[in-house]
């Protein structure tokens, strides 16, 4: 993966991960004096249960689970606290991207102290520093790309959830395991495959793009559109096809957000995780046609957009191109049984209530970073138009 190059985290990738390995790794970020801790989240995954019980065979590790979707401030507080007289200078989060942001704020707070809500939202009265801590983060699905990022996502004392970024928040090490995303089941594979796909195609329409991010999330679009359905597939065929691809992909597009941010599919998603607890791939999958269809107004865009389904499809005229891209992400959309409208989400909401929820996601930074501006009336016809 070449694109690892242009970003400060040192990404490995491997078929196997052992007690030994990770051991090496943990030895070379801190030396003699390491004094690990490493957050999971509770969900039982044997290659790597296994691999931390050899672990604690070789060295002492505290281990942290208090992980679930959407982490709140309070969780991540927690584990602090019962850290912090361990003298912690090793984090290493393993697990799906809730597991790598909590690792990242667990690591942000043990270096830099206070409470992580203060850190959070345009009236935060705190901010970071410095990180006193070695961060290695390993992902088990193929999806948020947060193992190359400098952002953690939060959910606050009040609910709201927020983005946090700081390239001290930014791991020293990423780890690729083929083997921690084998056994993906089609609907996680699916849910977390979008996420990823989303992640590149922001990168693409948006105003803090440039020809380097560009390079770098059309290879990732391509990457992603090209394994995505045979590693859903690969479940009920035993294969294991596209995992490691899938695993490289997201990673890749994580590289080309971190440097532009996201931009309206995800400032809409967070509305859906805030008020219903949509899971974050099904919430990012639920406006990608429409966000899609509202960008094609950049010729820009257009033009970016018509590369990637050149590179999949052959030579074509750039109309043709952008359709047939669509096209497919709502065949994949629907072969997966992700969702399009609100009855697929087995979710009442009346047009009275779609001001009032959906234009918050008006002051998200990352709605501001969407190459066409959107404002209310434009939120309002497309939440409306998926009642």
């Amino acid at each position: 993966m070449f694109e690892q190059a242009i970003t400060s985290t040192k990404v490995i990738q491997t078929t196997h991960l052992s007690a030994n390995d990770l051991d090496k790794l943990i030895f070379y970020t801190a030396g003699e004096q390491a004094r690990t801790c490493v957050i999971i989240d509770n969900n039982p995954l044997p290659p790597r249960d296994k691999m931390l019980d050899e672990l604690r065979k070789i060295r002492q590790v505290e281990i942290q689970n208090k992980v679930f979707p959407d982490p709140k401030v309070n969780d991540i507080m927690d584990m602090v606290e019962a850290l912090k007289e361990k003298s912690i200078n090793v984090v290493i989060g393993i697990g799906g991207g809730s597991s790598l942001d909590s690792a990242k704020g667990v690591a942000a707070i043990l270096s830099n102290g206070g409470d992580l809500n203060d850190y959070l939202g345009a009236g935060a009265t705190r901010k970071i520093e410095k990180r006193d801590v070695k961060l290695i983060l390993v992902p088990t699905t193929a999806g948020t790309g947060s193992e190359v990022t400098k952002v953690g996502v939060y959910t606050s004392h009040s609910g709201r959830k927020y983005t946090l970024g700081h390239p001290l928040m930014q791991a020293d090490i990423a780890v690729l395991v083929t083997e921690y995303v084998e056994n993906l089941p089609p609907a996680l594979t699916a849910a977390t495959g979008f996420d990823a796909l989303t992640h590149a195609l922001e990168s693409l329409w948006n105003r803090n793009a440039t020809p380097l991010t560009e390079k770098v999330a059309i290879e990732s679009a391509v990457h992603i559109l090209q394994w995505i359905e045979r590693a859903y597939d690969s479940f009920l065929s035993g294969a294991n096809d596209g995992r490691a691809e899938m695993l490289e992909g997201a990673c890749m597009a994580g590289i080309a957000f971190n440097m532009t941010g996201t931009a309206a599919i995800h400032a809409l998603s967070f509305i859906l995780s805030e008020e219903w607890h949509i899971p974050h791939g099904a919430a990012c999958a639920f406006t990608l046609e429409d966000v899609f269809r509202l960008n094609l107004k950049d010729a820009k865009t257009r033009q970016r957009l018509a590369q990637v389904a050149r590179t999949l499809f052959g030579e074509g005229d750039e109309s043709g191109l952008t359709a047939a891209l669509l096209d497919r992400i709502i065949a994949l959309k629907k072969k997966f049984g992700l969702p399009f409208t609100f009855r697929d989400l087995n979710i009442e909401l009346g047009e009275d209530n779609i001001s009032e929820l959906f234009n918050k996601s008006l002051d998200d930074p990352k709605m501001k970073n969407n190459i066409i501006t959107v404002d209310a009336e434009t939120v309002f016809a497309l939440i409306k138009a998926k009642i």
